[in-house]
């Protein structure tokens, strides 16, 4: 088990030098998984029913309920834009993981997927083995989630502000 945590550790550091702003280990108790964060993708989200990682196509809530039951920690990474740089970190990190003996090993990311332009309306994701659903997009309540485990986040009332993206690496 001291092994495992040591490997948590790395994770954290190699979040870093990855260029995260902040990386650490949380249970995964601390996670908020609420009905009402999907409903906001589906009124309120124009990447609704069109990004193969999004709502109605991401897991539902009751979903990644059950699937955060076979874990018992994660990795909390805070980082900043271009998503698709953020979307990077998060698989090499994974991949890290995996390596590391995490088999389990699953990222989440934040905001809609960055990969394509657009995902094709009638054909699966093109790129599936790089593509991962967000936080909120699996019904986490990701301000609450971070906020719990002592990260600052807040509502971004202008364009332009600074903007932080959250992601998860799930580990058992």
């Amino acid at each position: 088990m001291e092994t495992k945590a040591r490997d948590m550790n790395f994770l954290c550091e190699e979040a870093v030098r990855l260029d995260a702003t902040e990386a650490k280990i949380i249970s995964v108790s601390s996670i908020v998984v609420e009905p009402w964060v999907q409903m906001k993708c589906r009124f309120g989200c124009s990447y609704y029913n069109k990004s193969k990682t999004c709502p109605p196509f991401a897991p539902t809530y009751r979903e990644t309920r059950d699937m955060l039951r076979c874990y018992r920690h994660a990795v909390l990474i805070e980082g900043q834009p271009p998503g698709k740089k953020f979307k990077e970190l998060l698989l090499k990190l994974e991949l890290e993981a995996n390596i590391a003996g995490f088999h389990k090993a699953f990222a989440m990311g934040a905001g809609p997927c960055p990969l394509c332009p657009t995902c094709p309306e009638s054909e699966p994701c093109l790129l599936p083995y790089h593509a991962r659903p967000s936080m909120e997009a699996c019904g986490i309540d990701v301000f609450q989630t971070v906020r719990d485990n002592g990260f600052e986040v807040r509502f971004l009332e202008e364009k332009g502000t600074y903007v932080k993206y959250f992601g998860l690496i799930l580990l058992e």
